[in-house]
């Protein structure tokens, strides 16, 4: 397939302008026309052939799980994939590029492409995603698949917002602390020191904290793009395999935070392989998915070695328990799923278990947090303090 630059007029009136991959010009024009757009131009790429699959921002997961859900409501009331995928692409619910996505995706499809091979190309839904609607389609459950990467999405989210929830305070009183800072380097310190001429020479904090006023004030234009730059360089290590594991690092120095990430892997490895399994995805292909959804390189690397062990004629308890990376109750729980061949419903069970002891683990930590962060914040002010009043009488001592 080719890409395309389109320019449209939408139905509100505004001007929308992006690129899209199709067959041929026509076939957009024509994906665009129906939605109650306005086409004003559309033209080919030169050299292009396919849209890349690295997204930087990826879809948002209450956008996932709002259309998964209406699209399997759609698909139970008899709504062909094509029209209702066409349908959501018009709703303004969904962000501007969720919407242009759910376009190609039509168009895509339109061309003779299934609805796993259209989503796979767009690059935006994760494997998960394109694990189900792949077995989904092959089996003929696509509703009931679309339900469970609601819920599956719907809980992921659930617990994200019950982490941001968490971490409200202490950024709060962490960002107070920081713009106190910069108001005594910027207001009181000058001010104090002016008032005693060049008597004083700075020295420690106080010669820090001057110093970083004085690099905002004259060399602003540099130091803000370059502190953007970081930020930036940062974000995308993160999204990367080695920040993973830097996180990862990160995350295992602090024991409370440590024992929250390890009930957290265990929940979503559940909840996925309990997802996966029960639709009918292959184990190995479902082992494999589970543990990269954990984000934990340790679990993802020994996986390997329980899939091979797995095809080798190994049980899966075994496996897994051979390699420590999953606590005895799970194990023991694979096991009886694997006895009574419910492995599906049996790790649901699991995945529920361990929700509520990351809940608790949640509300374990912030009242670890609060404390911590308003004794950082205590010191801190205590430290710049001490500082000051030693400035101050350095400069008594030095008019006497």
């Amino acid at each position: 397939m080719a890409e395309f630059k389109y320019e449209v007029i939408n139905p509100s009136g505004k001007v929308e302008r992006g690129r899209i991959s199709g067959r041929t010009e026509l076939e957009i024009i024509q994906t665009f026309s129906r939605q109650g757009y306005t086409v004003r131009n559309v033209s080919e790429i030169s050299g292009s052939n396919a849209v890349s699959n690295f997204v930087l921002f990826p879809i948002k997961l209450e956008e996932l799980a709002l259309f998964s859900r209406q699209m399997a409501t759609m698909i139970s009331s008899g709504v062909r994939i094509r029209d209702g995928i066409e349908i959501l692409s018009s709703q303004t619910t969904f962000s501007k590029k969720f919407r242009k996505i759910l376009t190609q995706t039509v168009i895509s499809i339109e061309s003779g492409q299934s609805f796993y091979e259209a989503a796979s190309e767009s690059g935006v839904f994760d494997d998960f995603f394109l694990s189900l609607i792949q077995s989904a389609e092959e089996g003929g459950t696509l509703e009931e698949s679309l339900e469970k990467i609601a819920e599956y999405y719907e809980g992921k989210q659930r617990i994200q917002n019950k982490i941001k929830s968490a971490m409200a305070y202490p950024l709060f009183v962490m960002g107070f602390a920081i713009v106190m800072v910069f108001a005594i380097a910027f207001f009181i310190l000058p001010n104090l020191l002016s008032a005693f001429g060049s008597l004083y020479t700075p020295t420690g904090v106080i010669k820090l904290l001057l110093g970083l006023k004085d690099l905002l004030e004259n060399h602003w234009p540099i130091v803000i793009p370059v502190a953007i730059g970081v930020v930036f360089v940062l974000f995308i290590f993160m999204k990367s395999k080695y920040g993973m594991i830097a996180k990862d690092f990160l995350g295992n120095i602090f024991p409370p935070v440590r024992k929250l990430r390890n009930l957290t892997a265990v929940e979503r490895f559940s909840k996925t392989l309990s997802i996966l399994v029960s639709s009918g995805v292959e184990i190995t292909k479902a082992l494999e998915l589970s543990a990269r959804v954990t984000q934990r390189p340790r679990i993802i690397k020994r996986m390997v070695i329980v899939i091979d062990r797995i095809k080798d004629g190994e049980e899966l308890n075994r496996a897994l328990r051979e390699q420590d990376i999953f606590p005895p109750i799970a194990i023991s729980m694979v096991a009886i799923g694997e006895e009574t061949g419910q492995l599906g419903e049996v790790m649901s069970k699991v995945a529920e278990f361990y929700a509520e002891q990351v809940d608790t683990g949640i509300k374990a930590l912030v009242s670890l947090l609060e404390p911590l962060m308003i004794m950082f914040v205590g010191l801190m002010v205590g430290f710049i303090a001490y500082s000051m009043y030693d400035a101050i009488y350095s400069m008594q001592g030095a008019l006497a």
